[in-house]
């Protein structure tokens, strides 16, 4: 059976978008398509295009070096994503027609706006490519426009990495959940705060468990987006707007963070037999939906209470099978890679089906 056979154009290759391509090349042979890796477009490393395909391996070791991506281009210039974006549509045209291009945006999220990622996948879109992103900003701010426009260039737009990492949360309830409704969740659904309250517990310092994600790769070097809840009101209006059928923004969500908890919070919560964890959590009220992000102090009895470090659960309310439970025991860096690799493997899926037709 012939693989299809995909073009990446990655905006975005920090923590996430290099160990996508590191975990593509080790598990090549378990893959159901093929791929080659055509653009790459930064704002810290610059930028290279090539039709003919970028040498991973070398691209990698400029980065790894501190060298400009700008070394691998023939024509090398100053361009933002969407210039690269809007370049890699030209230069391989018949790929973007056949289906075949995709872009994968894996920048840092901002919260004020989810720009420039709503951008770039507005412009992916626009240029007939398939997008995967890990970014919460898309679904968290314009998530009923950017499905409207993939269904009507006939693509597809899929965001398995932007909650709970590799574990399938949007393709759960979309792919294998058919006339069930979400009425409401419950969560812990950010990995460094949950790291953090949990370093606390063990006598370790908030600073130095935070500095300990931010070497893993996790917390980006301004972590005040996890910290301040941020992050998981991102992730909180996501899955309402995909599973809910809401229209909020992480600025709806009632948010508090993990900044004010201190050593002495969770010494006197053990002390009751009782943790304290940073609780994303939604639910319908008559017409409404009311979302939170705020710590909660949980009873031993609570599923919520034993997950520690980089654990995270989720706990969807449906109408007709009661609550599901999806919980991760270890989140980190290859797990968010692996969720770009099973969204490609659905677009592999839909060429084939489309091929067959």
């Amino acid at each position: 059976m012939t693989l299809p056979q995909l073009s990446l154009v990655c905006i975005g290759f920090g923590h996430v978008g290099q160990r996508l391509a590191r975990l593509l090349t080790e598990i090549a042979p378990r893959l159901d398509f093929g791929w080659r890796l055509v653009a790459i477009g930064t704002r810290r490393h610059g930028s290279v295009v090539d039709p003919r395909g970028i040498d991973v391996t070398r691209a990698l070791a400029l980065i790894d070096s501190g060298q400009p991506l700008d070394r691998l281009d023939p024509s090398p210039r100053q361009r933002s994503g969407l210039d690269v974006i809007r370049q890699a549509a030209r230069d391989l045209a018949d790929e973007a027609a056949d289906g075949r291009l995709v872009c994968v945006e894996s920048t840092v999220l901002n919260i004020d706006d989810g720009e420039p990622a709503l951008s770039h996948v507005r412009a992916a879109l626009e240029a007939q490519m398939h997008v995967v992103t890990v970014n919460k900003g898309p679904a968290a701010f314009a998530c009923d426009e950017i499905e409207a426009m993939a269904e009507a260039v006939n693509r597809a737009c899929l965001f398995e990495g932007a909650v709970m990492d590799g574990v399938p949360v949007f393709n759960l309830v979309r792919e294998t959940l058919p006339a069930v409704r979400v009425d409401g969740f419950r969560g812990v659904i950010n990995t460094t705060s949950n790291f953090v309250l949990s370093a606390l517990e063990r006598g370790q310092a908030f600073d130095d468990a935070v500095r300990e994600m931010q070497a893993r790769g996790i917390a980006e070097a301004d972590p005040s987006l996890d910290i301040d809840g941020w992050d998981a009101a991102a992730k909180t209006a996501a899955l309402v707007n995909v599973l809910m059928g809401g229209s909020v923004t992480p600025h709806q969500v009632v948010r508090t963070g993990i900044r004010q908890v201190t050593a002495a919070d969770i010494g006197e919560a053990r002390a009751r037999g009782r943790r304290i964890r940073l609780v994303a959590s939604a639910a319908r009220h008559g017409g409404a939906i009311e979302a939170r992000v705020e710590p909660e102090l949980l009873t031993p009895d609570d599923p919520l209470a034993g997950l520690a470090d980089t654990e995270n659960a989720l706990y969807l309310r449906t109408d007709l099978l009661g609550d599901i439970g999806i919980v991760q025991r270890e989140g980190n860096l290859t797990q968010t890679a692996y969720a770009v690799v099973s969204d490609l493997s659905r677009i592999a899926v839909r060429l084939r089906d489309e091929t067959r037709r």
